[in-house]
């Protein structure tokens, strides 16, 4: 991706857990090298707190990828982050 993905995530992502669905997508994301930009949302759930979230992805769970040229993916943190580590990201539209 010859520009820089926005991780959009929460606040309060600091302990570094697998326990942690934000933590497990920014770790793939460092480990495969894709430059990314981290854009942190609140720490509460509710739709007023997460209207940016809601605007951008359609739905309010976090965390969300922004890709160069506007696709958003959301998904299960497992699942982003398998899709970040197999390379998909660099050739599909999400």
């Amino acid at each position: 991706m010859p520009e820089t993905a926005k991780l959009h995530r929460c606040s309060y992502t600091f302990l570094h857990t697998e326990m942690d669905a934000c933590w497990k997508v920014e770790k793939a994301l460092k480990e495969e090298g894709i430059p990314y930009e981290v854009v942190k949302h609140g720490y509460g759930k509710s739709e007023k707190s997460r209207a940016e979230v809601i605007e951008l992805s359609g739905q309010k769970l976090l965390p969300v990828l922004e890709l160069p040229g506007g696709e958003v993916y959301r998904a299960e943190s497992d699942d982003m982050a398998a899709r970040v580590r197999s390379g998909a990201l660099d050739r599909d539209a999400v």
